[in-house]
């Protein structure tokens, strides 16, 4: 049955009649608003598109849901009907993107070829093209794609697990590899990808995996060698303390290969709960050749964490090229050649790392060189005209009519949108015109896509952009008040929340400051207020400085407090070690990846708004400092 696009019904001309008018309302607070017209500007952007009136952008937006939901259902009547009337945009990407791995997974090839031709090259996603080379459009004539998703461990979209199963079925991808990416499944506990690719190998998984008896295996086929190994594989037997003795029991009947990866998988067990002795003992015995980026990256963290410089150096020079390259392993090279004495190589890697950008190991690094932080603006703040050219790029005014409808209507799904389209619209701008959507975003209000577009920049720098300061006169005082640096405070709000009032996080989190609802309760009883304050801007602020404030001086550090703020007070304790710790290692050997990144996102802020605000503290190792020992 054909979907009715919800602007078409009763209630859906009332929404829209509400958008419009809120969407054209004035807005006081805005500084500069500029106008989003129907006529061509008389110096539009070389590819953009003329503006749209509001009203168009906003029914679009409605057709857009209905024609999304017409694809989960397999309908092909309204994406058509959608996407033969649009211009170029986000919502048209997404739903093609989206339909096309409807029509793929349906085999609906010719259709599939029909519109595949019709989406842009740099917008087609991974299981688009995957689709793609199964239907032979895409020859991919190099492998590069196939041999990228046959290195994956773990799961892939079903149109990439079709084409590689097809593909190994038929003997054009590297066997090794394949049964690779099989034990690193199963490790994953993806049991039925890991049974199809097995099959696909000609050798099938045994059912179930556990029947053999490894103390009478013998002539066993390689599946049955990969169930076997999956006894020590499996999430719940690799932390077990027997499973390295089983592990050995294996070695007389399970290739190098399939051993060398069991060690792996026991060594990134042991550092994910940071016991890096045994971590590097496992580690040490693993089958290079069956490393994961993830496992490179755990095997250096653990010779970090017990600081066994030479160790580190070693790990970090073995490691695949692209991942040398990266500013984390350039700047802990060079630490450990400096520990070694070979200054020269270490002060080549720090400039490397310290090239990198304005990111955690940048900033190391240029203060390894003896340099410090540099909020100078190098590029003349955008000009009101140049705002409003870019402000006439119909893909920008479509992104602000999105976003201001969200606004008012405090539709957050509206708001993503309107992000995708920000994207869309920037995503070949140059560094000037990069500036002035910045410009243009925070003048707006739109404060998440302003960061987003001068982050972009790598030569022209407006440091006031990239590091935006708003809501000063309520931030301040209460970072005062709660006797902490309001530079930590702004380079918190800044990871998380970009500063969008009124945010949830998938988590449940509220507000700039991401508050959790449950720990609200408990400060608004502690400083005598309303829970409910908890949704004002005033109140959230509050809140989160307060707390902030009280987790620092329970720890007595910034750094740990981060990470508490983030991940709760129980899981920063136990991440300290037995022994002080420097505060870069203890953030880069936080076994959560959004943690990880989170602390060292936030204290590379830290720093930048601390110079910006003319403080005296600008040092980010400094401020790192040194973690005490757990007791």
């Amino acid at each position: 049955m054909t979907h009715i696009p919800r602007f078409f019904t009763s209630s859906g001309f009332a929404v829209i009649g509400a958008m419009l008018l809120v969407a054209c309302s004035s807005q006081p607070e805005v500084p500069f608003k500029p106008v989003v017209s129907t006529t061509p500007a008389v110096d539009i952007m070389p590819g953009s598109q003329v503006p749209e009136a509001a009203e168009k952008v906003l029914s679009d937006y409605q057709w857009y849901r209905a024609a999304m939901d017409a694809v989960r259902s397999e309908d092909d009547l309204l994406p058509a009907d959608f996407l033969s009337r649009q211009q170029p945009s986000a919502m048209a990407n997404s739903v093609r993107n989206q339909w096309l791995k409807s029509l793929g997974k349906r085999n609906q090839w010719d259709l599939f070829r029909q519109q595949y031709a019709q989406l842009p090259a740099d917008v087609r996603d991974k299981e688009t093209r995957c689709y793609a080379l199964l239907t032979g459009i895409e020859l991919d004539s190099k492998q590069s794609l196939r041999n990228e998703l046959v290195w994956e461990l773990d799961k892939l979209p079903e149109g990439c697990n079709r084409l590689l199963n097809r593909e190994t079925a038929g003997g054009a991808l590297d066997r090794s590899k394949a049964w690779r990416r099989v034990r690193g499944l199963l490790a994953a506990n993806q049991i039925t990808h890991a049974r199809n690719l097995a099959q696909a190998l000609g050798s099938p998984l045994p059912n179930p995996l556990s029947n053999i008896n490894v103390t009478a295996a013998a002539d066993l086929t390689q599946g049955e060698q990969e169930a076997l190994l999956y006894r020590v594989t499996a999430k719940n037997n690799r932390i077990k303390n027997d499973a390295p003795e089983l592990l050995q029991q294996m070695s007389g009947v399970l290739t190098a290969e399939q051993i060398g990866f069991g060690w792996a998988q026991l060594g990134l067990a042991q550092a994910y709960n940071q016991n890096a002795v045994n971590a590097l003992v496992y580690f040490n015995q693993a089958d290079h050749s069956q490393l994961s980026d993830e496992m490179w990256e755990w095997y250096a963290r653990s010779a970090l964490r017990v600081q066994n410089w030479h160790q580190l150096s070693e790990i970090i020079r073995a490691m695949p090229p692209e991942l040398q390259k990266t500013p984390v392993w350039q700047y802990w090279l060079g630490r450990a050649h400096g520990v070694a004495g070979n200054q020269a190589a270490a002060q080549i890697l720090y400039r490397q790392a310290a090239a990198s950008g304005r990111n955690f190991y940048a900033l190391l690094a240029a203060e390894a060189l003896g340099g410090s932080v540099n909020t100078r603006n190098n590029v003349a703040v955008s000009t009101k005209s140049q705002i409003n050219k870019v402000a006439q790029d119909g893909n920008i005014a479509r992104a602000l009519a999105l976003f201001h409808g969200a606004q008012e209507t405090n539709d957050w799904d509206m708001r993503r949108q309107a992000q995708q389209e920000w994207r869309y619209a920037i995503r070949h701008y140059n560094e000037d015109t990069l500036l002035a959507a910045s410009a243009l975003a925070y003048q707006q209000g739109f404060y998440e896509m302003g960061i987003l577009s001068a982050d972009k920049t790598n030569d022209k720098l407006n440091f006031e952009l990239r590091y935006i300061a708003p809501f000063k006169d309520i931030t301040l005082p209460y970072a005062q008040q709660a006797g902490i640096d309001p530079a930590w405070v702004y380079g918190l709000i800044r990871q998380e929340s970009r500063f969008m009032i009124g945010a949830t996080s998938h988590v449940g989190a509220k507000g700039l400051m991401q508050v959790m609802p449950a720990t609200a309760r408990e400060i608004a009883n502690k400083i005598n207020i309303s829970a409910d304050e908890l949704h004002s801007m005033d109140g959230n602020i509050r809140m989160g400085t307060w707390y902030l404030g009280d987790i620092r001086n329970r720890f007595g550090d910034e750094v740990m407090a981060t990470a508490a703020y983030n991940a709760g007070p129980a899981r920063a304790r136990r991440w300290q070690a037995e022994v002080p710790l420097e505060g870069a290692i203890y953030a880069e050997t936080i076994p959560f990846d959004e943690t990880r990144t989170y602390v060292k996102n936030v204290m590379a802020n830290a720093t930048y708004y601390a110079s910006l605000f003319k403080e005296p503290q600008t040092s980010l190792t400094r401020r790192m400092g040194t973690i005490p020992a757990r007791y």
